[in-house]
């Protein structure tokens, strides 16, 4: 057994902070959780650990990812074609992923095998780095968002040929279904029939589905054929909230990467075309719903989680302090939007009873961060050591 010692302790729930706390860990969980004198004297010749100044948190869950993205990558190609050298970026994004206290990932559209390859790797202990939900190739319609080849899909049109590829992909080793339907348009890329059949289908075998929902009637069809998350879905407005309230649904907003999109956009394409502008127009509007829709959302009740999708080469892969300060920025509170990061998406995954907090029984995924993201939220990026299982994985050299 192992006690760690810290300053103080977030739970995860949204509320708790234990001062002057301590966990005691064993065999890959948390045996015991409290104060440093309540375990003192629980467990008086037990290994101790004392970080001061520091703060210890459940690992941070990213619910939307991308791990062999490739959208505007200049090896793109090249990557394309030899998936061994795709395969090394890949386990290069992982290891960023855990440098920023990331413990599990949601990858939600990768090349052919690749979630389930890292998945397997990390059981065989080949590799090691956060926990891996794999939607392996999401589904998007002929000439639909996504088929360019920079996010890996499947072009798959009619409710039976969908209900073959969401049968394929469980085959392949999905565990969620990612559907990719609207984009810069305004109307659903997919049939309401052919979104029921994705749902019915995974639902049916054991599996929750996601949807890249960008417009009205997307998030509306999203909502009444039962996905149990909308990706994105800036528009998701009181009357289309209350409807996904009723029925469960979860939402993965995704904010930091499309405010980040438009400086971007506006930065790389000086003299824009015609396309170029209505892109950026779009992105505009993508932030505008967010700032009408977020915070309203949030305090109906809708179970909401930290995302941080594809994000451009020169970003960093993972950049989820960044969606975490961005939810501070949008009205949560320090805790709530740590919360978001952590026991929200274990929720939204139905890990809430393995993971997402620091509580007895628990895994022991936790981060040690240097200072007091309570008090400043900007503390989270001082990631000093990571732990998944209560193996350490991580620390700051």
């Amino acid at each position: 057994m192992r006690i760690i010692e810290v300053d103080r302790i977030i739970t995860g729930d949204g509320s708790t902070v234990i001062e002057q706390g301590a966990v005691a860990v064993e065999g890959g969980y948390i045996a015991a959780l409290g104060t440093q004198e309540e375990l003192v004297r629980t467990y008086p010749n037990a290994d101790r650990a004392h970080y001061e100044g520091c703060t210890l948190l459940p690992g941070l869950i990213d619910m939307h990812v991308h791990i062999s993205g490739l959208y505007r990558r200049p090896e793109k190609q090249e990557m394309q074609e030899n998936p061994a050298f795709l395969m090394l970026m890949v386990y290069k994004h992982l290891q960023d992923a855990l440098s920023v206290g990331i413990t599990t990932l949601r990858g939600v559209g990768e090349a052919k095998g690749i979630g389930a390859a890292v998945r397997g790797g990390y059981r065989k202990g080949y590799i090691k780095g956060p926990r891996y939900i794999t939607c392996e190739r999401s589904l998007t319609r002929t000439g639909g968002h996504g088929s360019t080849g920079e996010v890996a899909k499947i072009e798959v049109d009619g409710p039976w040929a969908l209900r073959h590829m969401v049968r394929s992909n469980i085959k392949e080793g999905a565990d969620w279904i990612k559907v990719m339907d609207s984009h810069r348009g305004h109307f659903s890329e997919f049939t309401l029939e052919e979104m029921c059949a994705v749902t019915d289908e995974a639902h049916r075998l054991g599996h929750k589905c996601c949807i890249h929902a960008g417009n009205e009637q997307s998030v509306e069809w999203a909502v009444e054929a039962g996905f149990d998350s909308i990706e994105h879905g800036s528009c998701l407005d009181e009357p289309l909230a209350k409807k996904a309230l009723e029925k469960g649904l979860a939402w993965v907003p995704t904010i930091y990467v499309y405010e980040n999109s438009v400086e971007y956009m506006k930065r790389v394409t000086p003299n824009p075309t015609k396309a170029d502008l209505v892109g950026i127009k779009f992105l505009e509007d993508t932030v505008e719903g967010y700032k009408r829709n977020f915070l309203r959302n949030y305090k109906m009740g809708i179970l909401t989680a930290t995302g941080t999708d594809i994000c451009f080469p020169e970003m960093f892969i993972t950049p989820i302090q960044d969606e975490i300060k961005t939810f501070v920025r949008y009205g949560l509170t320090e805790l709530q939007a740590i919360e978001c990061a952590t026991h929200n998406g274990a929720k939204i995954l139905g890990l809430d009873d393995e993971i997402g907090l620091l509580q007895k029984g628990f895994r022991a995924d936790m981060l040690i961060v240097k200072g007091n993201p309570v008090a400043d939220i900007e503390d989270l990026n001082n990631v000093y050591e990571v732990y998944r299982d209560g193996e350490m994985l991580y620390r700051k050299s």
